[in-house]
């Protein structure tokens, strides 16, 4: 393809002014197709989840009729990346063929982004194996550390490693130099923006992505590299190689100034696991859906999430299915709560077979900001909620423990409907204006129906109520709260205080303005 005159003179001024792009941590996830498919082939005893286990047998994917990727065990018996899958067989006796699944690589590679984004405002998800993260905030994620882009590169090798992943990170100017110094390149430390041209000159051509026929024609003019296509001439470049001709030298140069294409996730994280031999213990079980948690945990902390409700599915050998809803106490994102949850409900379980495969969803999120703990909080009390609505969960049902959630009514035995449990959110204001002033108490728990009280006093003053025929002396009596309404259908008009009473503790009461009979409506405990 031949360029405008227009295009070409454009093409020599800028010879000498490279434009450089912005500044990206680029994450190459090598033959992702087979650590995802090793990943998937989790075994219930042992450690470690980015790779085979040594006695794995050896395994090869296959697309379109030929090797993708091979495990180390299939490479040493002779299978090559490129051999027929007749070639892959008979070279390796007892050889393992799993079909290509070029969506499965794509759900992948978007579930690693999704955990990479708790280090970068935006990622971009570049098939078939690369990230690109938006780095120009290195110096605030990790300021703390003498190279915060060194150590954004090494948080992200990281996370990838606890997904499952081995990778490696670049972090460079332009979304082309990046991609290919993480494809090519050595593991090094960032790029700097003057050294961008040095480091691209080692890369073989096909790491500037270059169409077969153009990469052969200019291996025949004797350039192999990256720095010998940058050294060419602008002059004449586009007659001779066309429009991906220039592009590949102008990203020889380091000249990308493209800006970044951000990823956003569409659904929550959902992980699964195929166990290697069917379970029909708790520990063997737990020991792979840790793994299912720390993943799907990781996912959802990179967007800021906290799971709200949790989804088990189990599949039985030989058939059938089991399912678990799970609801936690607060959106969480901590993946040891998750599983301290998982390990009462799973000890509690009567299952009709085997556990063949486990898929962990997350069925309901939301925001979770980190919690500032007060000063006598512990961090494990929540843990210990999730346990306790477990449990009550196991032993009466789904249903079985909910909280009250306040709504718009006047009347306080109306004023609340049954809404799934959550530990209440801490108050942080303190500006001591009237807006920070604290609700009217309520009680903690309130009586289905008031009962009666008689009213025992001095000159006016209120000493002991009568509760079933036994006195209980007041020993503290609050100010008067009114609350009146409902006048368009059942009237109400009631003087609530909290009275301490000896041998019954803290009350709610009122007194009927209408009638000015006293009540017993609920308990401050």
């Amino acid at each position: 393809m031949s360029m405008s005159h227009e295009e070409a003179t454009q093409l020599e001024l800028g010879a000498a002014r490279p434009v450089l792009g912005p500044r990206l941590c680029a994450v190459h996830v090598p033959d992702l197709a087979l650590q995802r498919v090793t990943r998937a082939r989790a075994r219930t005893q042992g450690a470690g989840s980015g790779s085979p286990a040594g006695d794995e047998p050896p395994l090869a994917v296959i697309g379109e009729g030929r090797v993708v990727a091979a495990t180390p065990a299939a490479r040493a018996s002779g299978v090559r990346v490129g051999d027929s899958a007749v070639q892959a067989e008979a070279a390796c006796a007892g050889l393992v063929l799993v079909p290509h699944d070029a969506e499965a690589d794509r759900g992948a590679l978007e579930a690693l982004a999704e955990a990479l984004l708790a280090l970068a405002p935006a990622a971009e998800v570049v098939l078939p194996d690369v990230l690109l993260l938006d780095a120009s905030g290195a110096r605030v994620v990790a300021r703390d550390e003498p190279d915060p882009e060194a150590a954004i590169a090494a948080r992200a090798v990281a996370i990838a490693g606890e997904l499952g992943y081995r990778a490696r990170a670049v972090v460079a100017n332009g979304r082309g130099p990046a991609r290919a110094l993480a494809r090519f390149g050595a593991v090094a430390p960032p790029v700097p923006p003057g050294r961008l041209t040095a480091a691209l000159a080692r890369l073989p051509l096909q790491a500037l992505e270059l169409p077969g026929p153009v990469a052969a024609r200019l291996r025949a003019l004797g350039i192999h590299d990256a720095g010998a296509l940058a050294r060419l001439p602008a002059s004449g470049l586009g007659q001779r190689f066309g429009e991906a001709g220039v592009a590949a030298w102008r990203l020889a140069r380091g000249e990308d100034p493209s800006p970044l294409a951000p990823w956003t996730p569409s659904v929550l994280p959902s992980e699964e696991v195929e166990l290697e031999a069917p379970v029909e213990s708790a520990e063997p079980l737990l020991f792979a859906l840790k793994r299912l948690c720390d993943r799907a945990a990781a996912r959802l902390a990179g967007r800021g999430l906290g799971a709200s409700r949790l989804e088990l599915v189990l599949r039985l050998d030989p058939a059938g299915t089991a399912r678990l809803e799970i609801a936690l106490a607060s959106p969480s994102a901590a993946a040891s709560r998750w599983l301290l949850v998982l390990r009462e409900r799973i000890g509690m379980l009567r299952l009709e077979g085997a556990v063949a495969r486990a898929r962990l969803e997350v069925a309901a999120a939301s925001p979770a900001p980190p919690e500032q703990l007060a000063l006598a909080d512990r961090p494990e009390q929540l843990a210990a909620l999730d346990t306790v609505l477990a449990r009550l969960a196991a032993r009466l049902g789904a249903d079985g423990a909910f909280a009250a959630e306040p709504v718009d009514r006047h009347r306080p035995e109306a004023a609340y409907r049954a809404a799934p449990f959550r530990a209440s959110p801490r108050r942080t204001g303190g500006g001591g204006g009237e807006e920070d002033a604290p609700p009217p108490p309520r009680p903690t728990r309130l009586l289905a129906a008031p009962l009666p009280l008689v009213a025992e006093g001095e000159g006016g003053r209120l000493t002991a109520v009568r509760l079933e025929g036994r006195a209980f002396p007041v020993a503290a009596l609050s100010p008067p709260e009114r609350l009146a309404g409902e006048w368009w259908d059942r009237p109400f008009d009631r003087e609530y205080r909290r009275a301490r009473l000896d041998g019954l503790g803290d009350c709610w009461i009122f007194r009927d303005v209408a009638t000015g009979r006293l009540w017993l409506h609920g308990f401050f405990d």
